[in-house]
Parts: structure tokens; C-alpha cells; sequence
């Protein structure tokens, strides 16, 4: 896989199965299932809005909330869709 990690929410991408879809039905090399589906973003989004959004998520990474909130805000900026925004 070309990245290890999904370009918009930072999970790491450890399976095809993980993969969101291309318009053609392909595996997308850049996004997960959750964040990208047919060739679109599922959340149309500010990369802000999306960072409270995953903030809700930081138990599931050994985190708090707001630990969590600040992993991404420092990471996000960095991955490939919120550097287009």
C-alpha cells in the first residue's frame, strides 16, 4: 500500500478492506472507508469541524478527548486532503 495512513483522518491503513472506493469501484490508495466513499468525501467539512468531530473518538486511541483533539490538530495539517483545503 502506498500509504500507511488515511490522508484525511490519520487511521492507519492496514487492509484493502480498510480502503474507501474510487468512482470506478477501485481501491482508494490515500483514503479509509469512513472518510471517503465513491470518489467523494463522506463529511463535507472543514478540516476544524472534522478535528471535533474525531475528538469524540480519543478513548478508542488511549486518549482523552481533548489529548485526542490535540494529536489532530497537529497531524491533520500534514495529511494530503487538508492540505488542499
Amino acid at each position: 500500500m502506498q500509504n500507511t495512513i488515511c490522508q484525511s483522518c490519520g487511521m492507519p491503513l492496514t487492509s484493502k478492506e480498510q480502503m474507501g472506493l474510487e468512482k470506478d469501484g477501485s481501491a482508494s490508495v490515500d483514503y479509509c472507508k469512513y472518510c471517503y466513499e465513491r470518489g467523494e468525501f463522506i463529511d463535507k467539512v472543514s478540516m476544524q469541524e472534522y478535528i471535533e468531530m474525531c475528538s469524540l473518538y480519543g478513548a478508542q486511541a488511549g486518549m482523552s478527548n481533548e489529548q485526542f483533539k490535540a494529536h489532530c490538530t497537529k497531524i491533520f495539517p500534514t495529511l494530503k486532503r487538508w492540505q488542499t483545503s
